[in-house]
């Protein structure tokens, strides 16, 4: 992975070297920000507007003034994947409500915020092999609070979720909320039973995933039964197939939960279904797509 050597750094494309955070940053002292991870492909940003309408919608849920219009938000970050010549991978891009000169809890009223803008992109070949191969997951104890909707720099209980799943050694880990699947650490959860999608709604407890949202427009489209509705913790058990779906990690198959087999515990025809018809509106809207096997 080969992270550009351009950064943005509030209105300018700069050097490394020229980004300084300053020790008071509320982002750095609170976790008071926000942030979007938008996948590039063929020299494109994927769903881009999607990415930033979703933007704008959690700043404006925690009261953040962007200073900046959608038009100018969407030049910057395109300026940046242009000029670090990125032809598949992802960008960063971050937005934080800037500094007191103080650490307080407080912030300054609307008009008076000055957001600090932070992005990167990362570069590396599109694994084909690494979507189509399952993995096993560990369900866990949805930790996060009631702001889950909004995409936050407040990643703690899915920091914890993922060092669970590490120390059994497994790749994913699924929150669950009194019995309810709510989503995975970084991923939104869909199952399979007799041919329909079911995927809990968006609301408080999980994010408005964009890939999620690709997805449920192709079900619509093609006709494939999509429902949105919670989803127990034996439902999960008993499903016929489990996808997460993300936006770096596109459609994923889990093959085991809890030691538990899921199906047939491989790859599924919905799952393989599903991934073709994503990279198909991947193809539509980028005008191509990369692949690397192995």
């Amino acid at each position: 992975m080969e992270v550009g050597s351009k950064f943005l750094w509030k209105d300018q494309i700069v050097d490394r070297n020229q980004v300084t955070i300053n020790i008071f940053d509320r982002g750095y002292n609170f976790g008071d920000g926000i942030y979007e991870v938008i996948h590039i492909y063929n020299g494109k940003l994927f769903t881009c507007r999607e990415h930033l309408e979703r933007l704008f919608n959690s700043a404006a849920r925690i009261e953040l003034n962007l200073g900046k219009t959608f038009e100018q938000v969407n030049e910057l970050v395109n300026k940046l994947v242009q000029t670090n010549e990125v032809d598949h991978g992802h960008l960063y891009l971050q937005i934080t409500r800037g500094d007191n000169d103080l650490r307080w809890h407080g912030f300054r009223f609307y008009a008076d915020q000055e957001a600090v803008f932070h992005g990167y992109t990362c570069k590396y070949p599109r694994n084909t092999a690494k979507i189509e191969t399952p993995v096993n997951a560990i369900t866990t104890e949805d930790l996060r609070g009631s702001m889950c909707d909004v995409k936050s720099l407040n990643l703690l209980p899915n920091v914890l979720a993922m060092h669970q799943a590490q120390k059994q050694n497994v790749q994913m880990a699924i929150l669950v909320r009194d019995n309810i699947v709510t989503e995975e650490k970084s991923n939104n959860v869909i199952i399979v039973k007799d041919g329909i999608l079911y995927t809990h709604p968006d609301g408080k407890h999980i994010l408005p995933g964009i890939t999620k949202l690709v997805i449920k427009r192709i079900c619509q489209q093609t006709g494939i039964p999509y429902i949105e509705k919670a989803v127990t913790l034996e439902e999960l058990y008993s499903a016929d197939e489990v996808l997460t779906v993300s936006t770096n990690a596109e459609v994923v198959s889990i093959k085991s939960i809890d030691n538990q087999p899921i199906g047939n515990a491989d790859r599924g025809e919905v799952a393989r279904r599903i991934q073709e018809l994503y990279e198909d509106e991947i193809v539509k809207s980028c005008g191509g797509i990369f692949n690397m096997n192995g």
